[in-house]
């Protein structure tokens, strides 16, 4: 599945852009588990924040994120993994916020998901990577 902008990511990005920024924000990685495919008009309320069982969100500092400054253009953060300590069911994908505002910036749907977690010790891996063309 392709990595979906939000509208409410693309004015975050442009209002950056242009340095018309109130505050700056880290982001943090969280994983959903209701069975959607993320839409451009979402919100972070429209996603299911995954709970229990060793899950945390993880956060994304802005100093460990690597620009490339060729085309096309990414922003990529190093993998991450989110380690589990019991059943948890189904994840189908991750979305991202800003740290503080809970803006929803972008999501992703799982292309094999959902990901069933039901062991202690089972693992999902993320490598953050956004690419502007």
């Amino acid at each position: 599945m392709a990595l979906v902008l939000a509208d409410g990511g693309e004015a975050i990005a442009l209002n950056y852009l242009v340095n018309k920024v109130t505050t700056q924000e880290d982001l943090v990685l969280r994983l959903y588990t209701n069975d959607i495919t993320p839409g451009e008009t979402d919100t972070a309320a429209t996603y299911t924040q995954a709970s229990g069982n060793g899950y945390s969100a993880i956060s994304l500092t802005g100093a460990t994120w690597t620009i490339s400054g060729t085309a096309p253009t990414q922003a990529a953060y190093p993998e991450q993994t989110f380690t589990f300590t019991g059943a948890l069911g189904n994840v189908y994908g991750y979305y991202i916020v800003r740290a503080s505002t809970l803006d929803l910036v972008w999501s992703e749907r799982f292309t094999a998901a959902p990901f069933n977690v039901q062991n202690n010790g089972d693992t999902i891996k993320i490598t953050p990577v956004i690419t502007m063309s």
